[in-house]
C-alpha cells in the first residue's frame, strides 16, 4: 500500500467545483420551480421527478465506479484507489437514500401506493442495503481485514446497479420509462430535467472529491503516527543501549 503525498484535487479545485455545483443547483431549482410547467395529470408532485431521476443517475454512476475500483484494490492494494472507492461508495449511498425517499413520494401520487415490490424498486433497495453494509464494515472493522471484506462486498454493487438499469426491460414492472419512452415532450421540462441531472451529478462529484480528500488526509495522518511511533521506539532502544553501556 502506498504512502504517497496528498492527492488532487487541490483546495482551489474543490472550491471551484463546489461553486459550480451550487450555481447549477440554484439554476435547476429556479427552472424547476418557475419555468417548467406542472404535469397535467400529476400536478406539482411531478416536479419530484427532476430530483429523483438525477439522484438515480448519480447513485448508479458512483456505485458502479466504486465497485470497479474496489475490485482493483482487491487485486492490487493501493491507498489512493481505496480512498476513491470508499468516497464513491459513500456518495452513492447518499443518493440511494435520496432515490428511496423521493421515489415513494412520487409513487403515492402516481400509483396510489407508497411502495410496490416491482423489480427496479426492489433492486434499488437491495443495492442500498449492500452499500450500507459496506460502509458499516469499513467503519467498524478497521485494518486490512475490514478493508478486504468491504471491498469484496462493494464489488456486488456494480452488477446490481446494472440490473437496476435494465430491470424494466427484462422483468417488466410499473416503473415508467421516461427517457427511452419519450415521456418528456415539453421543452421547458426537458431543460429542467437535464439541468437537474447536471446539478446532481456535479453535486455527487463535489461530495466525492471532498470525501476523497478527507480520507487521504486520514491516511497521511496514520502514516505520520506510525513514523512517530517508530521514531520513539528507536529512541527508547538507543536509550536502553546507552544505559547498558554506562552500567
Amino acid at each position: 500500500m502506498s504512502g504517497s503525498p496528498l492527492p488532487h484535487p487541490r483546495p482551489i479545485g474543490l472550491i471551484a467545483l463546489t461553486a459550480v455545483a451550487i450555481a447549477l443547483i440554484l439554476a435547476a431549482l429556479y427552472v424547476i420551480a418557475a419555468v417548467a410547467p406542472p404535469d397535467v395529470t400529476l400536478g406539482i408532485v411531478q416536479k419530484i421527478f427532476y430530483f429523483h431521476v438525477g439522484s438515480a443517475f448519480a447513485m448508479l454512476i458512483c456505485l458502479s465506479a466504486g465497485a470497479v475500483l474496489s475490485l482493483i484494490d482487491l487485486l492490487s492494494p493501493s491507498d489512493r484507489i481505496d480512498a476513491l472507492a470508499r468516497s464513491l461508495i459513500e456518495t452513492g449511498l447518499v443518493f440511494a437514500l435520496l432515490v428511496l425517499t423521493s421515489g415513494p413520494l412520487w409513487a403515492r401520487k402516481s400509483w396510489g401506493a407508497w411502495w410496490t415490490w416491482e423489480p427496479r424498486l426492489t433492486l434499488t433497495l437491495l443495492v442500498m442495503l449492500v452499500t450500507l453494509g459496506v460502509v458499516a464494515v469499513r467503519s467498524l472493522a478497521q485494518g486490512p481485514a475490514g478493508r478486504r471484506i468491504g471491498a469484496a462486498m462493494a464489488t456486488l454493487a456494480g452488477p446490481t446497479s446494472y440490473l437496476i438499469h435494465i430491470a424494466v426491460q427484462k422483468w417488466g414492472g410499473t416503473h415508467p420509462q421516461v427517457i427511452e419512452g419519450g415521456g418528456i415532450q415539453n421543452s421547458a421540462m426537458r431543460i429542467a430535467f437535464w439541468l437537474g441531472v447536471a446539478a446532481l451529478l456535479t453535486l455527487a462529484a463535489t461530495l466525492t472529491a471532498l470525501r476523497f480528500r478527507g480520507l487521504r488526509l486520514e491516511q497521511q495522518l496514520s502514516l505520520l503516527r506510525l513514523d512517530i511511533q517508530a521514531r520513539d521506539l528507536r529512541r527508547a532502544r538507543k536509550a536502553l543501549q546507552l544505559k547498558g553501556e554506562v552500567q
